[in-house]
């Protein structure tokens, strides 16, 4: 790694990997990054008189050491949770080391010009002596060497020597072990790694439809409605813009997500679940080319995208397929909304979603003041919220509500009715079953929020 020297020699620039320790940010070169692991609850250990040495862990079948630096050098005090410590293994020149750090920060690519050498002793007992200014959230970073850290820890494991490395066949039989294949998909932000058997289908991009509010688009698939997550939404990044000419159908457990995508490349297998991107559903690895690829979590996309239950099948609903329940499914999806408490009303009713700022009583939808209904509880009056813009007979109306809750895919639902008679009967929707089982009031808001929703699906 090329570092500015004492007479200002400039670098060039580098991509890091950024973590805390106590009141200490760090940068750390990503190419030196080999996995972020969990810090175990009974460490082993391999007792000395004197060093940082925090204990030994195991990491793709070797005994790595792992170095506490809080132990050498004055850290300071930081606010991160205990949860979210981990334990970084690095690698350099064949050489392992851990490092236990409080928490990971994601990456940042620095510039040569905001790379900074500050100490020129070069005192063989220091563990820093280079400083980086984050571009992004302009923090200062201590930059990390780990070559350097491993001298000063006279501490590693040694790649080379290792079993694995000396015998063909264990080595073998240690990436049969550990590695995964992935499907490799280009997209707008680089590479996305997604394991096959989620990958439902790559196809022509399709026709969409949009929502606004939502913050997706939807088409048909194969009978049901898909949710297409916005370009760089796995990611976490704006979107790039442009038409990408590929959709790829992320499915598991009856939920499905579309994602645009620039091309399908291959299968390719990569060793161990790479350093996540906190906050996110994606982990970063590099492929053999040094190439950054996001290696995707689905089990985090359908958590942080609950409108993926827009793609959930009719057949694979329980109250849909239970043939004891003989009330009518819902033909249409519904949006769930909270206001005073949850309610229901057809998506095709509502034209469009806004935020509401603080103390609004009007606002101004495609150039005309329209109305606003406040359907939460007097506390919630000057606060934020969403209105959903329903159209009327004179002048759309904007119903104001804390947040959208969910949405119910057609099909998903049952309909019913209580109480006799239209004009005092209440209807409801009701999804899931058993401990899942939830019911919603159906709110007409064309005819107004007082009546039920029976003008819309017969029930």
């Amino acid at each position: 790694m090329d570092l500015p020297n004492a007479a200002g020699a400039a670098a060039p620039g580098m991509r890091l990997a950024q973590a805390s320790i106590g009141a200490v940010r760090l940068g750390i070169p990503v190419d030196s990054v080999v996995q972020a692991i969990a810090i175990p609850d009974a460490p082993a250990f391999l007792p000395r008189r004197k060093d940082a040495l925090r204990g030994v862990v195991e990491h793709l079948g070797t005994l790595v050491p792992v170095v506490d630096l809080a132990r050498w050098v004055d850290v300071g005090t930081g606010k991160t949770p205990a949860c979210e410590a981990r334990i970084l293994v690095l690698r350099e020149g064949g050489r392992t080391i851990g490092l236990q750090v409080d928490a990971l920060q994601g990456m940042v690519d620095v510039p040569a010009h905001g790379i900074t050498r500050l100490h020129h002793d070069d005192n063989p007992e220091d563990v820093f002596h280079t400083a980086v200014r984050s571009p992004e959230s302009d923090a200062i970073l201590s930059l990390l060497e780990v070559g350097r850290l491993a001298d000063l820890a006279c501490a590693w494991s040694d790649i080379d020597a290792t079993p694995e490395r000396a015998a063909p066949a264990a080595r073998a039989d240690l990436a049969a072990r550990t590695a995964r294949t992935y499907a490799l998909l280009q997209t707008a932000h680089g590479r996305l790694a997604v394991p096959p058997a989620d990958l439902a289908a790559v196809i022509p991009m399709p026709a969409l439809t949009s929502f606004g509010g939502i913050g997706v688009a939807w088409c048909e698939w194969r009978g049901r409605h898909l949710p297409v997550l916005p370009d760089g939404a796995v990611t976490g990044q704006a979107p790039a813009g442009g038409q990408d000419p590929l959709l790829a159908v992320i499915e598991r457990g009856g939920l499905a997500l579309g994602v645009p995508v620039r091309a399908a490349l291959q299968l390719y297998s990569f060793d161990g679940p790479g350093l996540p991107v906190p906050g996110g559903v994606t982990a970063t690895v590099f492929d053999a080319d040094g190439i950054e690829v996001h290696l995707l979590d689905p089990a985090r996309l359908f958590e942080r995208f609950p409108e993926a239950a827009l793609g959930r099948p009719a057949s694979s609903s329980p109250s849909a397929a239970a043939p004891r329940d003989k009330r009518p499914v819902n033909a249409g999806a519904y949006i769930v909304f909270d206001a005073d408490g949850l309610g229901a009303t057809p998506i095709g009713t509502v034209e469009h979603i806004l935020p509401l700022a603080p103390a609004s009583s009007a606002m101004d939808w495609q150039g005309e003041a329209i109305p606003l209904v406040d359907l939460r509880p007097p506390s919630a009056a000057g606060t934020e919220g969403h209105v959903l813009v329903v159209p009327g007979a004179e002048r759309p109306t904007g119903y104001v509500v804390a947040r959208v809750h969910t949405l119910i895919p057609p099909g998903a639902g049952t309909l019913y009715r209580m109480g006799a008679g239209k004009g005092r009967a209440l209807e409801f929707i009701t999804t899931g079953e058993g401990g899942e089982q939830a019911s919603y009031r159906i709110v007409d808001l064309v005819s107004g929020p007082a009546t039920s929703g029976s003008g819309h699906e017969p029930a």
